[in-house]
């Protein structure tokens, strides 16, 4: 009944691969939502999130406006900053190690099996390869399981 999603063409490769980008992008969120819990704190990371945001909007204006008293309290307060950034850059740097993972996934698997044809049609651009349909999947997934899980902001 489902024979035609292992079809190398369209639309059996177009929705595979979708699906095979959704599934790979809720588990990075979902990964990802895990480490930030345990290596930081679900609550202090939206705090410290909501800090940077709110230190690069007023960096941002004191750099337009050259307030001199506003550029001081800035940089009393970078140090700090740079400190919380780095805290959340850890979860981040694991997900690069376990997203290097996928290029595996691909080399062995995807590739060979659907090849480089056209695997998807874009209405007013044409075909397009496995490369080119799975990163389009994979940002627009990894966007909406990043808001699902709570990950990135929606504000």
């Amino acid at each position: 009944m489902m024979e035609w999603l292992l079809t190398q063409g369209p639309p059996g490769a177009t929705v595979a691969l979708m699906l095979i980008a959704v599934s790979i992008s809720f588990a990075n969120s979902s990964i990802n939502r895990i480490l930030i819990t345990r290596i930081i704190g679900w609550k202090r990371y939206k705090v410290i999130r909501k800090e940077i945001a709110d230190f690069q909007a007023q960096k941002r204006k004191a750099l337009g406006s050259k307030d001199k008293k506003l550029t001081e309290k800035i940089k009393k307060r970078e140090p700090q900053i740079m400190q919380m950034q780095k805290k959340m850059a850890k979860p981040q740097f694991i997900m690069f190690g376990a997203s290097f993972s996928y290029i595996l996934v691909w080399w062995f698997l995807l590739t060979p099996f659907y090849g480089w044809d056209i695997v998807a049609y874009i209405p007013g651009y044409g075909g397009v390869n496995i490369i080119w349909w799975y990163m389009l999947c994979s940002m627009f997934s990894g966007i909406i399981s990043s808001r699902i899980l709570g990950i990135m902001s929606t504000e």
